[in-house]
C-alpha cells in the first residue's frame, strides 16, 4: 500500500529558489493565489452556464500553478474536478470542497515553506 503524498513537495519550491531566491518564490506564490481564487470563481461559473470546456480549463489551470508550486494536495484536486468537467458533468460536492479546503491551505503552507527553505540556505526572511 502506497503512502499518500504530503500536501506540499518542498523540491519544487528549491527550483524556484535557485532561479531566483526568496523574493521569486514569494513572487510566484503570491501569484498563484490569486490566480487560484479567480479561476475558482470562473470554475463554479462555467460549471453554473454548463460549459464544460471553460470548467476543465479554469481546473487545468489550477493544476498547472500548483504543480509548479509543488502543491500536490492542490493539483490532485483540481485533476478530479477536471476529470468530471471533461466528462460533461459536475462533481461531486465532496471534490468541489476537497479542492476549495486544499487552495485555503495553500497559504500557509506556502509561507511555511518559503521560509523554511530560506532558512535552510542562511536567507532572512
Amino acid at each position: 500500500m502506497s503512502r499518500p503524498r504530503p500536501p506540499l513537495d518542498p523540491v519544487y519550491l528549491g527550483d524556484i529558489f535557485e532561479a531566483g531566491g526568496e523574493a521569486l518564490a514569494r513572487e510566484v506564490a503570491d501569484t498563484f493565489l490569486r490566480e487560484a481564487a479567480r479561476r475558482r470563481t470562473a470554475l463554479d461559473a462555467a460549471f453554473d452556464a454548463g460549459d464544460w470546456t471553460a470548467a476543465a480549463l479554469a481546473a487545468h489551470a489550477i493544476i498547472s500553478g500548483s504543480s509548479m508550486l509543488g502543491l500536490t494536495a492542490v493539483a490532485e484536486a483540481a485533476r478530479q474536478v477536471e476529470y468530471t468537467a471533461r466528462e460533461q458533468r459536475r462533481p461531486a460536492k465532496g471534490a468541489i470542497l476537497a479542492l476549495d479546503g486544499a487552495i485555503e491551505t495553500a497559504g500557509d503552507l506556502l509561507t511555511r515553506a518559503i521560509a523554511a527553505e530560506a532558512r535552510r540556505r542562511g536567507m532572512a526572511t
